[in-house]
């Protein structure tokens, strides 16, 4: 089954992940950023990824942090 949620060009990639953009108005639970340990707070727009096939294994991340994360290449 296809995703439904429309790619975002805007989004950095990082080869062998699937990245999709939550806004705001959807995100309506509190998640803990991986790569700052941060709090993503419920109503802040925030970026999901997870390895390619493997949705089990989603992260919520900051935008922001998600960037640098694709910018190295790598997320741990």
């Amino acid at each position: 089954m296809p995703d439904p949620t429309p790619v975002d060009p805007t989004l950095p990639v990082l080869a062998g992940y699937t990245v999709r953009r939550v806004p705001g108005f959807q995100a309506r639970k509190a998640y803990l950023c991986p790569a700052c340990g941060m709090d993503i707070g419920a109503g802040v727009g925030h970026v999901v990824a997870w390895p390619d096939g493997v949705a089990a294994e989603r992260r919520h991340w900051h935008l922001h942090c998600w960037r640098i994360a694709a910018r190295r290449g790598r997320i741990a």
